[in-house]
């Protein structure tokens, strides 16, 4: 196949963020590097909506979000001059509630939202009412447009293209748009391409009950139709300790500016690389780590939280998530390709 060649000239921002850069970590482990990965769907979908007369430009295209896909979002809407809403909590860092505004949009913050025992189940709820008295608005919906995972074949291509195809793929799991959509496009070119998800506990995607979350970014206590159980080969559960310390490792070793997202990703990519020594695993690195400054990257709130603790270096395997235990710093199960059902027995109830 012949090599992807960047362009000398983007024509916009978003244009040239939407590939990662590709950085070998070690013999047989690749890290794809995103600068803003969620600008990848944001954009696809946006312009998806556009061609297809879903977006009235007048009209506020609406989100609800505390992260990167409201950046990503805001982005493409401050390009393509469209105005946006995003409906979001607490957890959202001021830093990027000011980027949302001077890109010109509206950032709603629901106060009350992190006191629930589901805090973004009070946001779409909020979003549901918004929508129901302005129903002309176009809702991105990132958990289940199928756009979401759609957007991720460019990145299937490039990595197709530059690393081939015998590879395994480890990325971290939120919305499952772009795990599941960047190996359902890798494994047209060859079935066998293995996925390794990273989860967190207190997370509901495969099957553990939904608990506060310190680490973000990845994990979610509502379940998202673009998430495919099928997709997976092992399924990782790992805790804020371990990600947080994995992050900042990448940084002090590497000069790798990331996300705890990236962090946890990275720590289950690095154990599988190390065990299967003639395996070429890529690691999905999705953002940078300037929004957590203040947080991961600051020795006293870390010290404050006690999550100075040791890293976990090996999993403990279980052979069902009722068994995944965060005493035990971090586990994996061999899901193979199970669907939700098969593999807990019921349909997920989100009630």
């Amino acid at each position: 196949m012949s090599k992807h060649k960047m362009p000398a000239i983007y024509n916009t921002y978003s244009e040239s963020i939407l590939l990662p850069r590709l950085i070998r970590m070690s013999d047989n482990l690749i890290l794809a590097k995103f600068e803003l990965m969620k600008i990848v769907p944001a954009k696809y979908i946006i312009e998806a909506a556009l061609r297809s007369g879903k977006i009235n430009p007048e009209i506020p295209i609406i989100e609800t979000s505390s992260g990167t896909f409201a950046l990503g979002m805001a982005i493409a809407c401050a390009e393509l001059k469209l105005p946006f809403y995003v409906i979001s909590d607490p957890v959202i860092e001021p830093p990027l509630e000011q980027q949302l505004i001077q890109l010109g949009g509206k950032v709603q913050i629901l106060s009350h939202a992190l006191q629930a025992h589901n805090p973004q189940e009070i946001r779409l709820n909020a979003l549901q009412e918004y929508l129901q008295a302005h129903p002309e608005t176009f809702w991105t919906q990132q958990y289940d447009n199928p756009d979401n995972p759609n957007s991720y074949s460019s990145f299937a291509n490039f990595l197709a293209e530059n690393l081939g195809t015998q590879l395994t793929l480890v990325g971290a799991v939120g919305s499952g748009g772009s795990t599941c959509g960047t190996i359902k496009a890798l494994r047209k070119f060859n079935a066998g391409i293995r996925l390794a998800g990273v989860d967190t506990f207190g997370s509901v995607l495969f099957g553990l009950p939904n608990q506060k979350r310190i680490l973000r970014g990845l994990g979610n206590s509502l379940m998202p139709k673009n998430l495919d159980h099928s997709a997976f080969d092992e399924v990782h559960w790992v805790n804020a300790n371990d990600a947080f310390q994995h992050t900042r490792k990448l940084f002090s070793e590497k000069g790798l500016f990331c996300g705890p997202t990236t962090g946890a990703a990275y720590q289950v990519a690095n154990w599988i690389a190390k065990k299967n020594p003639h395996e070429l695993v890529v690691c999905i690195a999705p953002d940078t780590g300037y929004r957590y400054q203040d947080t991961v990257y600051n020795d006293s709130w870390l010290a404050k939280n006690q999550l100075c603790s040791p890293i976990t270096i090996h999993p403990a395997e279980v052979s069902h998530p009722s068994e995944a235990n965060p005493n035990l710093g971090w586990s994996y199960l061999k899901w193979q390709r199970r669907s939700y059902q098969a593999m807990l027995g019921q349909i997920y109830d989100a009630k």
